[in-house]
């Protein structure tokens, strides 16, 4: 008997999801701008107690990664590491943009061809891979990048059938001849998806200190610059 808890607190929704054996048995949703600290732990108490879990008997737990939300993603890291350490669970790590194409694939079941994942990363860029969806696979075909939107275009006019994710809307002026599909669809990652990718990445598994965040850039915030005072 195998448990995955499974979480994601990099976007915009809190998502919460407990598998067992392959099969989902709860999952908690809720959108929010912020306020995942303080509803993650309630969140997966709740899935816990649903399921007449005691959460030492869980097996795994798979968390995303980022990119993301700087705050977002520490959150569900730094949650997933406090229980994977006081309960000796071993993490599962998984990215956003991953998870967003295996969702696609997930439920597009007919589709073959390449996609782009986007999500706006603020500051005039977009978080962006590529993948390739074929024969029942989802393969990534690039590492994860921060791109201006411009050159992320350029990157995406070729051999690209579909972007999904926030960060179409701000490519899609640069490509409307190009007859890619945008969806903004699935948007935020779901906690029942990423149980499923962890499942076939249990082999990965890894001790927390050894599961690091996905930044691909500097934070936004910055501390106050401290100018030099000359006492006269």
């Amino acid at each position: 008997m195998s448990y995955i808890l499974a979480f994601d607190t990099t976007l915009g929704c809190c998502s919460v999801a407990l598998m067992k054996e392959g099969v989902i048995l709860h999952h908690i949703a809720e959108i929010r701008v912020r306020g995942h600290v303080e509803r993650l732990l309630p969140m997966i108490k709740d899935v816990c107690q649903k399921a007449a879990l005691d959460p030492i008997k869980m097996d795994y737990l798979a968390v995303t990664i980022g990119p993301g939300t700087f705050a977002g993603v520490r959150i569900g890291l730094s949650a997933a590491k406090g229980m994977g350490l006081a309960l000796g669970i071993p993490l599962i790590s998984v990215t956003t943009l991953e998870v967003l194409a295996y969702q696609y694939f997930r439920e597009n079941k007919d589709f073959s061809g390449n996609i782009a994942v986007a999500i706006d990363a603020r500051r005039g860029e977009v978080y962006l891979q590529f993948f390739r969806i074929d024969g029942g696979t989802c393969t990534a075909l690039s590492k994860p990048e921060a791109l201006n939107y411009g050159y992320a275009a350029k990157k995406v006019r070729v051999g690209i059938d579909v972007i999904i994710g926030s960060g179409g809307a701000f490519l899609n002026p640069f490509l409307e001849d190009s007859g890619i599909i945008f969806t903004n669809h699935p948007k935020y990652p779901d906690a029942r998806m990423i149980a499923h990718l962890a499942l076939s990445k249990i082999d990965d598994a890894e001790f927390c200190d050894d599961v690091m965040p996905l930044y691909l850039r500097a934070p936004d915030a910055t501390l106050p610059v401290t100018k030099d005072v000359t006492i006269q």
